[in-house]
């Protein structure tokens, strides 16, 4: 049903030109400066990325000024993982060429650019993307289907009313991700400074308000270790779906804590092992051929029944060392760089556990290890805080575009923008 004074068209009526950007190799021309390229990766979400910027020989883009584009032209992903992807290009980027994207240069008396490019990226413009594409094993999407593109169209004051106030909220989620980027550089700076005895002087205060002393001690890590490998399940255990198994995906890369995992029945079959409160489990084995989860290590932080599988390694820590502040140091940069190094492969990449024994530690004492396990904490909550906000941002923003796109919520136009 189109909604009152809405109209329903062909994106072809809408646009002056809808095309597709250079589709030849440009690696002969690329210069250190010249016409800006428009590639794949500037093209995010109703975002353009400005980071990754290349060249093209100024005479070539000249001879090619048919695929250049220009502020308040809408660019999208024709091919690839990412496609239908879309979003403005910027004044600063008015007259560059585009390298194998779609080009929308919409009627400006007839659609405004934010509307289209909201409209693509929307529940219901990935629809009509995927109802367009061709391709066969490699889908695409060709200007000849784009031009066949429908969308609902409020008047034009409607549309850009809509675009304002769907861009608030673009605002917000970007603020927030910055947020979330500037708090996670600074815990990984405060990593490499607790971590590592990196404190130049600089210490953390004891419960008596004054800075902890005394040399950190240097130890490998077989000095820290009273225990390694499972508790092995005796064969008459059966239970109904008790045991959180551990499994991969339940290595947290960025600091997080565990994700508790699947629960699932053991039976005379099941060849796992038990794990305990504190106990640390790390992978040896990384079937990503990439090797970036190698060393990745969990901490079972609570009295609840786990096990994992021979892909990992238990670890129980001696007296004396808080579990925590040794959960963050094995996933410290510094330990995570010495794994790898030690680990190898071809198809797989794993690491054999006594190779990891000979790596060095500045330990503190364990008042002061408990004090910036604290910290660390504290670090990971107000990251944990952002991004539950982030995630309610873009879904309250995802409830309002798809109701604002179809007419099923109105705004209000002023008189005179009508």
């Amino acid at each position: 049903m189109v909604p009152n004074g809405w109209s329903e068209n062909k994106l072809f009526t809408l646009c002056e030109k809808i095309g597709v950007g250079l589709a030849i190799s440009v690696t002969p021309y690329m210069r250190n400066t010249g016409t800006k390229l428009i590639r794949n990766q500037n093209i995010k979400r109703n975002f353009f990325n400005t980071k990754s910027v290349v060249y093209i020989d100024d005479d070539f883009a000249d001879k090619n000024k048919s695929k250049k584009v220009y502020f308040g032209d809408v660019v999208a992903v024709r091919t690839g993982s990412n496609i239908g992807e879309a979003c403005v290009v910027p004044k600063e980027f008015s007259g560059a060429l585009t390298f194998t994207t779609l080009i929308a240069r919409p009627i400006s008396s007839k659609l405004s650019s934010e509307f289209l490019g909201l409209h693509i990226n929307s529940e219901r413009g990935i629809s009509e993307v995927n109802r367009l594409m061709a391709g066969g094993g490699k889908p695409n999407l060709n200007s000849g289907e784009l031009k066949n593109y429908s969308l609902l169209t409020p008047p034009l004051p409607e549309q850009h009313k809509i675009a304002k106030t769907l861009g608030t909220w673009d605002k917000a989620i970007s603020t927030t991700e910055h947020l979330i980027d500037n708090s996670k550089q600074q815990k990984k700076a405060l990593m490499q400074q607790l971590l590592t005895g990196a404190h130049k002087g600089k210490r953390l205060l004891d419960g008596s308000g004054k800075p902890f002393e005394g040399e950190w001690e240097k130890v490998i890590f077989d000095d820290c270790i009273k225990h390694t490998g499972g508790t092995a399940l005796e064969k008459h255990v059966i239970d109904d779906a008790k045991h959180h198994f551990i499994s991969i995906g339940n290595y947290a890369m960025d600091g997080k804590y565990i994700d508790k995992g699947q629960r699932i029945a053991l039976n005379n079959k099941t060849k796992t092992k038990l794990l305990n409160k504190n106990d640390l489990v790390m992978v040896l084995n990384d079937k990503t051929k990439t090797g970036d989860i190698i060393g990745a290590t969990i901490l079972i932080d609570e009295d609840d029944k786990y096990i994992y599988n021979q892909r990992s390694e238990r670890i129980t820590l001696n007296e004396g060392i808080n579990a925590l502040f040794f959960w963050f140091l094995l996933n410290s940069s510094h330990f995570r760089t010495e794994v790898f190094s030690r680990s190898q492969g071809g198809t797989q990449i794993y690491v054999n556990f006594g190779a990891l024994k000979t790596i060095y530690f500045n330990l503190p004492s364990n008042k002061e290890q408990q004090k910036i396990s604290l910290v660390l904490i504290n670090a990971d909550k107000e990251i944990g805080l952002l991004e539950q906000q982030l995630a309610d941002l873009k879904q309250e923003k995802k409830a309002l575009m798809q109701q604002l796109l179809t007419g099923k919520r109105r705004v209000k136009i002023d008189e005179g923008a009508a």
